[in-house]
């Protein structure tokens, strides 16, 4: 603690705003972490003035063209939504490039993602351990933290609706919030939201094993990765299962010594889930099974997404999510309301013009790491711990739409941020070992 102290002692600044959004705001409720947000926004973009990264330039003009859809969109509230959160978020990023200029902040950051990880991952845990074992204590422990805000989740939304004029009420999607009560939402009101976050905080407490000096932050950082795991295994989430395997995949090129412990980890986890929790294994097994409602509703909504592309591929429907909610229920009586696939609800929303500038902002990020890890050293532990994250948000896109939470939105653009930064500070030297928080 003493040591903690003195870091921040030494490391004053608007910086610890950014590290407060990194580390909290995915353990706050929907409804208050955006205020946290602000705030931070506030203290850091204020007469700060940092060059573009190429990557936010190529962002920019998906942002653009986000606003091009917008017009021709058929839910203009919808549009306007979804433009209003991005732009929203988008300063996320630009506060990380503004304050995260030194190796040593750039750990401290990474290691409050991993604290993060590791503390939701925890709660998700606790969540299913009370699913099972709770009722013998008290029967409302059995559900009652599953997911951990519902109680206030509730008192809110109950009084969001009193307060919401009555002629916008068509246009409120949920009067509630979901609660699935048999798999961990942790912090999030969505098991698949909470599973994502985890597969994006996982790679950084690999980081914090493998690449800080002292003992005492590589436990800490091992015990997040356990728990972190841990957390995934308990959403029972299948698709950010299969993103997990993507995740350890990027990390084997940390290097060939590194690559072996990871992959001893990993067996070494795999046999403690299939003696503590088979239910695990059964979960991913039914990807298999003909008859699995999830699988076949995906199929549905996919098989339903690509018809509606006939003729649209190129524009879209338009900005908002609404559009392609209208459109499953309406036409297809598949009542989902989202493409449950980030390229694809692009496609849907804004046409082969929007996914291809969408891809080529993960594109040319993806190079600029490459390059930054070819430097060895912390700057390749940094450069494949990002490139990791991005591509398990990515991988867990695959089976739904991420960008319908403000969670997963908010951290993705705080990770391609957080990459940026990694170039900046480590590409300009040939070799730096310095840092280590």
């Amino acid at each position: 603690m003493r040591t903690v102290r003195a870091f921040v002692r030494d490391n004053p600044g608007r910086w610890l705003w950014t590290a407060a959004v990194f580390s909290l705001a995915a353990l706050l409720p929907e409804y208050v972490f955006p205020v946290l947000c602000f705030a931070a926004y506030i203290m850091t973009l204020r007469g700060a003035h940092v060059p573009f990264a190429p990557t936010e330039k190529l962002a920019f003009a998906f942002y653009w063209w986000l606003l091009c859809g917008v017009l021709y969109s058929g839910s203009r509230v919808s549009a306007l939504a979804t433009l209003a959160l991005w732009g929203f978020f988008y300063l996320g990023w630009r506060a990380v490039m503004h304050t995260v200029d030194t190796a040593p902040k750039l750990d401290a950051v990474l290691f409050g993602g991993a604290l993060c990880g590791g503390a939701a991952g925890g709660i998700g845990i606790l969540q299913m351990v009370l699913f099972h074992y709770g009722a013998y204590i008290a029967k409302p422990l059995k559900t009652c933290l599953n997911p951990f805000w519902h109680l206030l989740d509730s008192g809110v939304a109950g009084l969001a609706v009193r307060l919401w004029p009555q002629r916008l009420m068509p246009v409120l999607q949920r009067t509630d919030f979901i609660a699935i009560r048999d798999r961990a939402s942790g912090t999030f009101t969505n098991p698949v939201f909470f599973a994502a976050f985890l597969c994006m905080m996982a790679p950084l407490c690999a980081y914090g094993v493998f690449w800080f000096r002292g003992r005492a932050r590589r436990l800490v950082s091992l015990l997040c990765m356990g728990l972190t795991l841990g957390g995934i295994a308990c959403s029972y989430s299948r698709g950010p299962y299969l993103a997990l395997a993507v995740v350890f995949a990027v990390l084997l090129f940390y290097g060939r010594k590194a690559a072996w412990k990871l992959l001893c980890a990993l067996a070494v986890g795999a046999a403690a889930l299939a003696v503590t929790a088979g239910g695990v294994f059964r979960r991913l097994l039914t990807l298999f099974h003909p008859e699995d409602i999830s699988v076949n509703t995906h199929a549905q909504i996919w098989r339903a997404c690509f018809d509606l592309l006939r003729g649209h591929w190129l524009f879209g429907y338009g900005t908002g999510v609404d559009n392609v909610r209208r459109a499953l229920h309406e036409t297809y009586g598949i009542e989902q309301p989202h493409a449950h696939n980030i390229l694809l609800e692009l496609l849907l929303e804004n046409g082969v013009i929007g996914a291809a500038l969408f891809c080529g902002v993960l594109l040319l990020l993806a190079v600029r790491l490459v390059l930054l890890a070819k430097r060895g050293g912390k700057a390749r532990g940094a450069a494949v711990t990002l490139l990791a994250s991005v591509a398990g948000f990515c991988a867990c896109g695959m089976t739904d739409d991420l960008f319908y939470g403000l969670k997963p939105l908010c951290c993705f653009l705080l990770l391609l941020g957080l990459s940026e930064c990694a170039v900046r500070v480590y590409a300009p030297a040939d070799e730096d070992d310095g840092g280590a928080v």
